[in-house]
């Protein structure tokens, strides 16, 4: 450089080592992202395997779309809530790649890996202090938490989950957490964080259509012109309370669709509507991207009952995806309990979604009393169930029959947790 020039005397790379130093630079980010074998998923190779499927998957559509503009300049944090193998792991990857491409730091960790790291610290034989360790996570330009929920729920797991997150969420310092576990049965501290309005948006994503091709997924009964616009309380020629009770069952029915929660159960003879009022919540939920399943019991039934028969079936995977599917439908449990096979695995299944409190619609033309009393019993907790008797006649005959025996005198108004709302 000229004697005069201000860059005289100054050492500075030349082009070709510029050039080194960037391809480096990126090699060095995606081992620092510590991505694996998810480096080449990326939003377009994701688009075009859903553009693909035989099923639309609306959720997924969304989900790529929100987390393709978050990925074009992280800000905040990005909830990615679904079920297992709803493809929550691949948006974060292709967020993680797009970032590492236009050169940001990532740490892509599942939550898991990362408690079992910083216990690492710990021993003698660790190379890194763990106040190093943890200050590098929680400073990473963006960190990206996979599987949030499926950790060790020690005190000690809580308290650093809290800790990171706790110093995060005061830095507002771009994250993507995923988790398969609903967000209101997450730690408090947790909770608290990832729903702030003021730093978080939320993808929610349903089983992707790939899952939802084989095994149980099948059976999903789809039926599109059920829908609340097609169920007219007052143009079915009713009059009086039968034509109030139905009213009823239609505006429960809309309330449980906008918010999923606890169970709702419908009593009724054959052609009241209770399947009518069950299809149109999961066309409703369906449409809004939630993990849904419409099931008849007695063809799940003679479907887990011919897995089970086969050596090493799908039988276990059946049945987990019956018993952990975000919204679960069961109708017409009329014909379903014949035998004790059935009653059991009823009864587990029941007995689950009980304990998770799974949000669950039942179906049945059985009267409480004709009802399996283990089964009825898991129907009947008024803190999770509103239990609902459907009056109107058989709409192929017009005929009203004799109302079934319910358990209290609220004989066709609704009972339970949101009896009073």
């Amino acid at each position: 450089m000229p004697l005069g020039d201000a860059e005289f005397g100054r050492l500075f790379p030349c082009e070709c080592r510029l050039a080194e130093f960037e391809a480096g630079r990126h090699q060095r980010l995606m081992r620092l992202s510590n991505l694996g074998n998810l480096e080449g998923v990326t939003f377009e190779s994701l688009a075009r395997a859903t553009g693909d499927s035989h099923r639309p998957n609306p959720a997924m559509e969304t989900g790529l779309r929100v987390a393709a503009q978050y990925a074009q300049e992280p800000r905040g944090w990005l909830i990615i809530e679904g079920p297992p193998g709803s493809g929550k792991t691949r948006i974060a990857a292709a967020i993680a790649n797009e970032c590492v491409a236009r050169g940001i730091a990532v740490l892509f960790l599942p939550v898991a890996d990362l408690l079992d790291h910083l216990r690492g610290t710990f021993a003698p034989s660790s190379d890194v202090a763990y106040d190093e360790l943890f200050d590098q996570i929680r400073n990473i330009p963006l960190l990206i938490l996979d599987d949030l929920g499926t950790e060790s729920a020690t005190p000690w797991a809580r308290e650093k989950l809290s800790q990171l997150l706790g110093h995060r969420h005061a830095a507002a310092s771009p994250t993507v957490v995923t988790t398969d576990v609903p967000l209101e049965k997450l730690d408090d501290r947790v909770r608290s964080r990832l729903t702030d309005p003021a730093i978080s948006q939320a993808i929610r994503l349903a089983a992707t259509s790939m899952a939802s091709s084989n095994g149980v997924d099948r059976l999903d009964l789809a039926l599109p012109h059920m829908t609340f616009e097609s169920f007219s309380p007052d143009g079915m020629g009713l009059r009086g309370p039968i034509r109030q009770n139905l009213r009823e069952a239609w505006e429960l029915a809309q309330r449980f669709a906008e918010h999923p929660e606890g169970w709702l159960v419908y009593f009724g003879q054959h052609g009241s509507g209770k399947t009518h009022l069950a299809a149109a919540i999961a066309n409703y939920c369906r449409k809004r991207g939630d993990d849904t399943l419409f099931l008849l019991v007695p063809k799940l039934l003679d479907y887990l009952r011919s897995v089970s028969s086969q050596p090493g079936g799908p039988s276990f995977e059946a049945f987990d995806r019956v018993e952990r599917v975000g919204l679960l439908i069961l109708d017409d449990f009329s014909q379903s309990l014949d035998t004790p096979w059935a009653r059991d695995k009823l009864d587990q299944l029941l007995n689950f979604r009980g304990l998770t409190r799974l949000p669950t619609v039942i179906t049945s033309s059985l009267s409480p009393d004709d009802m399996e009393p283990r089964i009825w019993s898991r129907m009947n907790d008024p803190r999770l169930s509103d239990i609902y008797e459907l009056r109107a006649p058989d709409y192929r005959t017009g005929q009203e029959k004799s109302p079934a025996r319910t358990a209290d005198s609220t004989r066709g108004r609704p009972r339970g947790r949101g009896a009073s709302r």
